[in-house]
């Protein structure tokens, strides 16, 4: 059975006021090939539009720089030895309502990160007027079969006046800040 959660919202760290969407939606499994696969279901706030910019590459992988700038889901992916162990590097993958990737291994967050040279991972992405379902299939670079398996599934919504930010844990901090591999959460 795939675990599913309601993400939590983070808009008492922005201070912004009420949210008048419901949050958004997370499933996730791993298969039995080995595959991290999470869904997604994003609502859209009554009278809004997805925060989304069409100039990206919906293929490239590496050429999408600044796309977290606009509505995105995000996995953070970090294969551990053991559970207490947070250093090392974790996968961040990101996907936008017209299917456009991003990815980043960050080996230190702020400081030493870089786009994978190759990452196999598979999406199918159905936006909506009212709603927005990605479904995610990717390879956790460096995962062993029943290590543990710690993350994060976020989404960041919304125009930048009216930013919105989603996750399974939020730190408690002013800013949300989903790269702290100290606040992941045990996925698998």
């Amino acid at each position: 059975m795939m675990p599913t959660s309601e993400l939590k919202h983070a808009v008492a760290l922005r201070g912004r006021g009420p949210v008048l969407a419901p949050a958004p939606q997370v499933r996730w499994q791993l298969t039995p090939e080995g595959w991290f696969e999470a869904t997604f279901d994003v609502p859209l706030p009554p009278g809004a539009a997805w925060n989304v910019n069409p100039s990206y590459s919906r293929t490239r992988y590496r050429d999408n720089w600044g796309l977290w700038e606009h509505d995105v889901v995000e996995l953070f992916l970090q294969a551990r030895p053991y559970p207490d162990v947070t250093s090392g590097p974790y996968l961040e993958l990101q996907l936008s309502p017209l299917g456009q990737p991003f990815a980043l291994v960050v080996e230190e967050p702020v400081r030493r990160y870089a786009a994978p040279e190759t990452l196999a991972f598979l999406h199918e992405n159905v936006p909506g007027e009212a709603s927005w379902r990605v479904r995610v299939a990717v390879q956790v670079p460096g995962y062993a079969p029943g290590a543990p398996l710690f993350g994060n599934l976020t989404a960041c919504l919304g125009p930048a006046e009216a930013r919105t930010y989603w996750g399974l844990q939020l730190n408690a901090g002013p800013e949300p800040d989903f790269h702290r591999p100290t606040d992941f959460r045990q996925l698998i």
